[in-house]
């Protein structure tokens, strides 16, 4: 009798924690509320036929730098030297079309990283639009950067109706991000632009021209006939620094090529010579920038080139 009553409660209190788990499934969990900043990301994803007849899924992932390489493992590295924030990722179905699209909306530091990191995956032989301050589309690709924000959009089938379906959806989202950033990068506006390879000027976010003085600069290619030659404007952040980084630099050619020798003008001078690496150079300093020079035909054309950025 004892072992028969031991089994029945035992039976008995089974059923009553069945009960309360759901029937024996899973107990019920809601989804953890988002923070201000993810509600923020999410908010920047087109709703439900925002773009007719596109569904957004119901797994909303969100990654930060911690655990980015999750999502980008072996891409990770340089979304974060660019100032990587946070990432806000869904999938989106229509029935009227083969493939989702993938929605991934990087947010980043500042405009200045957001175009490097944009810049560092743009494939020249894409085409081009006019979404948020710029974008491309080609092959089950879409990009484009606006503000603080780096958009990619993936299919898995190359079509153009889905390129199509991909640029309404990204129209969605630079309306909502807004102001496209642009404007806060006057660098770009002192490229010359005679000669300038489409789509050729970066930012990059340290080391440039492999020189840790020059933390950070932009650059951008030049092409006349079959001769390239390379522009760059490296920060140094005030005039101290830019003295200081344009001396080491000088001692950097002078081991490595030739100084030729000092200019006190165009802007605040500088030195001409030969890089070990790309021939005719000048670097010419302007405040707190340092403008460089590479490979034009000449040491004369290479302080031309440098005084065509300097304003």
């Amino acid at each position: 009798m004892n072992s028969r009553k031991a089994l029945l409660s035992a039976a008995i209190l089974l059923l009553l924690f069945s009960a309360a788990c759901g029937g024996g499934g899973e107990p019920s969990r809601k989804a953890a509320p988002l923070s201000s900043e993810d509600a923020q990301l999410k908010s920047l994803l087109p709703e439900n036929n925002e773009v007719a007849g596109w569904i957004m899924g119901e797994d909303v992932r969100f990654f930060d730098a911690d655990n980015l390489y999750e999502f980008i493992n072996g891409a990770a590295e340089n979304f974060l030297i660019y100032g990587f924030d946070k990432v806000v990722t869904a999938d989106y179905d229509n029935a009227d079309h083969p493939s989702q699209i993938v929605v991934e909306i990087y947010q980043m530091e500042d405009p200045r990283n957001t175009f490097g990191i944009y810049a560092s995956e743009r494939n020249p032989d894409s085409t081009f639009k006019t979404i948020g301050a710029e974008g491309y589309v080609g092959g089950t690709a879409l990009n484009f950067w606006a503000g603080n924000y780096y958009v990619k959009m993936t299919v898995f089938q190359e079509s153009e109706s889905l390129q199509r379906e991909m640029e309404k959806l990204a129209d969605v989202i630079s309306r909502k991000i807004g102001g496209t950033g642009a404007q806060a990068l006057p660098e770009i506006a002192l490229f010359p632009t005679e000669n300038l390879v489409p789509n050729s000027v970066r930012y990059l976010a340290q080391d440039v021209l492999g020189q840790r003085y020059f933390k950070d600069g932009f650059e951008a290619v030049y092409k006349i006939d079959n001769r390239e030659s390379k522009l760059v404007i490296a920060l140094t952040g005030d005039e101290d620094a830019a003295k200081e980084a344009l001396g080491r630099y000088r001692e950097f050619t002078a081991s490595s090529g030739k100084v030729a020798r000092d200019v006190t003008a165009p802007g605040d001078g500088g030195f001409v010579g030969t890089d070990g690496y790309y021939g005719n150079m000048a670097a010419i300093r302007s405040g707190s920038r340092i403008f460089i020079s590479l490979g034009e035909a000449s040491e004369s054309k290479a302080i031309a080139q440098a005084a065509a950025c300097i304003r």
